[in-house]
């Protein structure tokens, strides 16, 4: 177009001055020639303008506009906020890795790219890069994600087209298996898959210029000590697994150990059983801690009182069944004697004093009817009986017939000893209702008994090998048979959960601390025997010998026995 228009131009000029020459008219052609040359400036400017218009748009407008290649995942390049613990220590992080992502439209040699990629330590077998890279209509695809910088210094090297790199969040669990349950963690695309991680997954997305954290009421130390007694207990006594949990009175919860666990940074290798978390998926029927239950709803309903007298001489008949006491002292028992005693046909009976609708009543002010809510989305709901017979009623009283989660368990008897008031567990700091605002199931006064009859059971009962020395530990023991299936199998093959609940100090309660070993076997040193007063007793010894160093807050508590009120209740063997 520009030839043209130069040749327009001289054209004209040697067409005028041709005409110049023969035209007498000399004024005239001067006239001819002016607005030829306007003519032609104006379509050369027009031209010019043009051609700058398509430069700009080609090199500055449409780079702007152009519509950018986006990952198909979003949480595949999203941080998550911290998790820390009640002190500030990190137990879950995010570090900043590279993913390898290809556009296989672009990828003109899969055969070289496959062959190159695969021989990198680290990167996915042929195939399966073959099979990422065969799509020629996709234009991502991931190739390997979170790889390690050496990784990526080699792929960048071998200088393949349509292999690219993005930014991306990988992440990390500092402690590895010490929070798995309570923590739990992620997928390779930043989504909680269970515990903390599933329950905040969208509310722990951060900017990276963000500094939040999420801090949880768990303290490091406390677990370390619990996940370690926890797991020798399991090795000594050979169970099949554990769990503990142990909660401040205004329900946070410091430490909460499920046994076996799993490696949080390596959920591709744990085996399915490692992922159930004991303390609030599961329910059990957990024995004689239910008595515990029974007794502060005998002395709160005013059915009966300490010093009130039940025979426990013989076993009560139900059709084909018996209700017996294990190694029972075969005499009219108090009600303080049958729960220090942990008398199975004196708590029947004192189950009968106040009947099944009072039974439930209560029961179901516990909250034992309902599921327990904390913040993990792994939660078991109670199993309740259909119908709630005499039967019901009395094998209720002492651990059977209704199965709850250890949490569950836990909460309710720390309502019962913390002076009635129901309290709500947590696993955020800071996140607790108002004292206030919590509803009251039984009396300061039943209260104040129960923590009594409690320390009693330490001192001279069932429990006495989680005395610790100038501590006033209060606690009860349960014993309960796992069902098969079948029934509870017999003798010589029955499983059974042991249970220690308890806490300290008696005269204002703290700390609550639940322990239980799941299937533990006799030992030599427990002469036979592998009921709770030989292996979780002293297990929940060992763990509150280590942790009230740390949890001490200098307040007195005094071990003096003779200080109970409720001794004189009590007949004590000679």
């Amino acid at each position: 177009m520009l030839i043209l228009l130069l040749k327009s131009i001289f054209s004209s000029m040697f067409n005028g001055f041709a005409s110049w020459r023969d035209s007498k008219n000399h004024t005239q052609l001067m006239e001819m020639l002016r607005g030829r040359a306007v003519f032609s400036g104006i379509c050369g400017v027009l031209i010019f303008a043009f051609i700058t218009y398509r430069l700009a748009d080609t090199m500055v407008v449409s780079r702007f506009n152009r519509k950018e290649i986006r990952c198909f995942c979003r949480e595949s390049t999203i941080r998550k906020a911290d998790i820390v613990d009640r002190n500030g220590e990190l137990l879950a992080t995010s570090i900043a890795t590279a993913s390898c992502y290809a556009d296989p439209s672009v990828i003109f040699n899969i055969d070289e790219t496959v062959s190159k990629l695969s021989q990198i330590p680290g990167m996915p077998n042929p195939k399966k890069i073959r099979v990422k890279l065969s799509d020629k209509g996709k234009h991502f695809v991931w190739i390997a994600r979170h790889i390690t910088p050496k990784i990526q210094e080699q792929v960048m090297d071998l200088g393949l087209p349509g292999i690219f790199f993005q930014k991306d969040y990988k992440r990390i669990y500092i402690h590895g298996n010490l929070f798995s349950h309570v923590i739990g963690c992620c997928d390779v695309d930043g989504c909680g898959v269970c515990g903390l991680e599933r329950s905040f997954s969208e509310k722990l997305v951060v900017d990276n210029s963000a500094n939040k954290k999420l801090v949880t009421s768990l303290d490091l130390r406390i677990q370390a000590i619990v996940h370690e007694e926890l797991q020798m207990a399991i090795e000594k006594f050979r169970a099949d697994g554990g769990n503990a949990i142990l909660m401040s009175m205004n329900g946070e919860i410091l430490s909460i150990v499920s046994l076996p666990d799993f490696d949080s940074n390596n959920l591709k290798n744990c085996r399915i059983e490692t992922l159930f978390n004991k303390n609030t998926l599961g329910v059990f029927e957990q024995g004689s801690i239910l008595k515990i239950l029974n007794v502060a709803i005998a002395l709160d309903s005013g059915a009966a009182s300490l010093g009130s007298v039940f025979d426990a001489s013989t076993p009560i008949k139900i059709g084909r069944f018996s209700i017996k006491d294990f190694k029972g002292k075969g005499r009219p028992l108090t009600l303080a004697e049958a729960f220090v005693f942990s008398s199975n046909i004196a708590s029947a009976k004192v189950a009968l004093s106040f009947g099944a609708e009072i039974q439930k009543e209560y029961m179901r002010k516990f909250g034992m009817f309902d599921k327990l809510m904390i913040e993990v989305p792994e939660l078991g709901a109670p199993i309740v009986p259909r119908n709630w017979t005499e039967a019901t009623c009395m094998s209720v009283s002492y651990g059977y017939g209704i199965a709850v989660s250890p949490l569950q368990l836990l909460t309710t008897v720390a309502s019962i000893v913390n002076d009635g008031i129901k309290i709500s567990p947590t696993l955020i700091y800071g996140r607790r209702p108002r004292r206030s605002e919590q509803p009251r199931i039984v009396s300061s006064e039943t209260s104040t008994s129960v923590r009594e009859l409690m320390r009693a059971v330490v001192c001279f009962g069932t429990a006495k090998k989680s005395a610790v020395d100038g501590i006033d530990v209060f606690g009860k023991t349960g014993t309960a048979y796992k069902t098969t299936g079948y029934g509870y199998g017999n003798d010589g093959n029955r499983k059974r959960i042991t249970t220690f609940i308890g806490g300290f100090p008696k005269d204002h309660p703290q700390y609550m601390l639940l322990i239980s070993i799941d299937n533990p076997k006799s030992t030599s040193e427990t002469f036979g025997y592998a009921t709770a007063g030989w292996n979780v007793a002293p297990t929940a010894k060992n763990v509150l010998k280590k942790i009230i160093p740390i949890l001490h807050d200098g307040r007195t508590m005094n071990a003096d026995q003779q200080n109970l009120k409720v001794v004189k209740y009590i007949k004590l063997d000679k």
